[in-house]
């Protein structure tokens, strides 16, 4: 499997939530105070792609609203667009592929509204980088993601995992954890073994195993099978 496949995130995804810059500013800020709860290497200077000079990110609320302002202002060609939502990429200086990115408060078109947390590979060199790859880290991440962006469907994957599945527009993407709203149906006899059910306030999570960047193929493909959708 190539490197590139291999690169793990932490990503929920909604539909249609119309919200003022003032409002994902407060949520996103609430939520890089958890992210940095959960672990000092999540407590960055972050960069963002808005700030030309690659200074840290202002990440307070007022720098959050002029982070998410600038998304939607003339320059960037949204603000005579009804509710294309805000944007914001915060990355890390060190260059170690750790970064945060959201599409947030807007109506769903061509992509939903999203949060990620982009994690770093095996191959980073720091013991304290990698160990953001540890199970119980990344599930604190998914139930962050649940807990302040209440998603509709979210999950810990990498990219070979998706190639298993190729899902379709508003399906439930599996990975090593997923996440769905309560919504949604999901045949429970059918789970691989592996499977952990655990239910959440808003909806239920899935956890096959606890090597989450080492899912069985046939693992991924069995949850996919419980949704319903094709295999």
């Amino acid at each position: 499997m190539s490197i590139v496949g291999r690169w793990p995130t932490v990503a929920g995804y909604w539909g249609t939530r119309v919200q003022s810059s003032q409002e994902v500013a407060q949520t996103m800020r609430a939520f890089l105070d958890d992210l940095e709860a959960i672990d000092p290497e999540l407590a960055l200077p972050w960069v963002s792609t808005a700030e030309f000079d690659k200074v840290p990110a202002d990440v307070s609320v007022d720098g959050l609203v002029r982070i998410f302002e600038h998304s939607r202002s003339k320059e960037m060609g949204y603000s005579d667009t009804p509710g294309p939502g805000y944007d914001v990429d915060l990355s890390a200086e060190d260059g170690s592929l750790r970064a945060i990115s959201a599409w947030v408060g807007g109506l769903e078109t061509s992509a939903p509204n999203s949060v990620r947390v982009s994690l770093p590979t095996e191959k980073q060199p720091a013991d304290s980088i990698r160990r953001l790859l540890d199970p119980d880290i990344g599930d604190a991440i998914m139930k962050v993601i649940v807990k302040h962006w209440e998603p509709d469907r979210a999950r810990w994957s990498i990219g070979d995992y998706y190639d298993l599945q190729n899902p379709a527009k508003g399906e439930v993407e599996v990975g090593w954890e997923t996440y769905f709203h309560s919504g949604i149906t999901l045949d429970r006899s059918m789970l691989p073994q592996s499977a952990v059910v655990e239910e959440l306030p808003t909806g239920t999570l899935i956890r096959l195993g606890d090597k989450p960047m080492y899912v069985d193929a046939a693992d991924i493909v069995a949850v996919r099978a419980a949704f319903g959708y094709s295999v």
